[in-house]
């Protein structure tokens, strides 16, 4: 997977990342100069499109054109939102102004505040994963919908595609770096420094990462595809898992407050 680093030209190309027949993954994203761009992924199950995380109003023109490269816009019959941020959800406003009867799959936390970026009255199809927390697609493929709450979202939600063994993991290993490959190549100490940067801010702290990571005791995972930064495959996968086992963020940067100390209250 390494060469598609220098096979494809990213300012224009719909990237194929992983192709299982009738099961393809690819890369849909922007190539924005910002530190904080956005991988948006499309999962093209035989004539059926599923779009992972599908980016803000101002990347869905370039997201447009690289997905007519694969199928035709009208074979989007689903988007997965792991969580509401603008920069992973806005744009499906533009996608159901083009199709109205997408599903958008979600918590049904997420699924809440996603309902205010739609103008009043709007309704939508909606596939919730905490009551369906599986999803058999045409060709036989499955998906597993894998919560990661306040990593860093409380509803954030990340999949798990069985087949391919591999981790669409939202803002779980995001960079911020201006330095982007869409395929981690063997610099993860590097790496793990732009990572710092999201982390230790952003999640919460390392009990839900580790909460989170007991999911995978008995899954295999061969790729991360995160929101932001670089796509990680083969030891760098083992680097990232190894990188969050050890992770302190968020809360675990509090002091403790004892009781005494709030004997005021």
């Amino acid at each position: 997977m390494r060469e598609i680093n220098s096979k494809y030209d990213f300012s224009k190309d719909a990237v194929l990342l992983i192709d299982k027949g009738q099961h393809k993954i690819y890369w849909v994203g922007t190539t924005t100069t910002k530190a904080f761009r956005s991988n948006i992924y499309l999962i093209k199950d035989r004539n059926e499109g599923i779009i992972i995380d599908c980016g803000s109003r101002a990347e869905f023109k370039e997201t447009i054109a690289r997905i007519k490269q694969v199928i035709p816009l009208s074979y989007i019959k689903k988007i997965f939102a792991n969580h509401q941020d603008p920069d992973v959800t806005a744009a499906m406003v533009d996608w159901l102004d083009i199709n109205p009867n997408i599903e958008i799959i979600a918590s049904p936390n997420t699924n809440t505040l996603i309902q205010h970026y739609m103008a009043n009255g709007i309704k939508y199809n909606y596939y919730n994963t905490e009551s369906n927390p599986t999803l058999t697609l045409d060709s036989g493929a499955i998906l597993e919908f894998i919560p990661s709450p306040f990593m860093h979202s409380p509803g954030a939600v990340a999949i798990y595609d069985v087949s391919t063994k591999t981790l669409f993991s939202g803002d779980i290993w995001a960079t911020i770096s201006l330095e982007w490959k869409l395929i981690l190549e063997d610099d993860f100490n590097e790496h793990q420094e732009y990572m710092d940067y999201f982390h230790k801010s952003y999640i919460s702290s390392n009990k839900a990462v580790r909460n989170f990571l007991i999911n995978f005791k008995d899954r295999e995972v061969q790729h991360i595809m995160p929101q932001h930064g670089s796509v990680m495959i083969g030891e760098n996968v083992k680097n990232a898992f190894h990188y969050l086992k050890h992770l302190k963020c968020g809360l675990d940067y509090f002091k403790e407050i004892s009781d005494e100390e709030l004997d005021f209250i």
